[in-house]
């Protein structure tokens, strides 16, 4: 009766060791998935861009300077930042192409609207109305367009 006794305990931690074989391949395999693929992607597509740059493509680098590419070689990209200002770069350095998608993008949305001087400007009948406001909301008799009285010229 001992014996069996044995018997069904060893089984049990059998069965437990199994378990835990499964749970750190699951650990892993979860991983791989969650991290370690979507970087691989993300790796592949940065060289990708890197390498088709070609002359007369937007680019941002790392720094965050834009430039359009001159010139290009196996190593190092030629930027022209403005007139007449060339920077040569590592391939590495360049952050994002930007498109002329992009740039159309931006190009589509809608212009804001035209006001003249006279609507953008306050009367004193505004900014007495703003200053009553103010006080009337305000225990120290501070409101939010009275100004810092703290402020710094320099």
């Amino acid at each position: 009766m001992l014996a069996s006794a044995d018997v069904l305990a060893q089984d049990g931690a059998g069965s437990s060791n199994f378990m835990f074989l499964i749970m750190i391949v699951g650990f892993i395999a979860l991983m791989y998935f969650v991290m370690i693929r979507p970087q691989r992607k993300r790796q592949k597509e940065q060289q990708d861009m890197q390498s088709n740059v070609a002359p007369g493509a937007r680019v941002m680098t790392i720094g965050g300077l834009y430039g359009t590419v001159v010139d290009s070689d196996d190593e190092t990209v030629t930027l022209e930042a403005s007139d007449d200002n060339f920077l040569v770069f590592a391939r590495q350095a360049i952050a994002k192409v930007i498109t002329p998608a992009e740039t159309v993008e931006a190009a589509d949305e809608t212009p804001a609207e035209e006001i003249s001087e006279a609507d953008a400007t306050l009367s004193d009948e505004d900014l007495d109305k703003l200053r009553a406001t103010d006080e009337a909301s305000d225990d120290d008799g501070k409101g939010k367009h009275a100004g810092n009285p703290d402020r710094k010229d320099y």
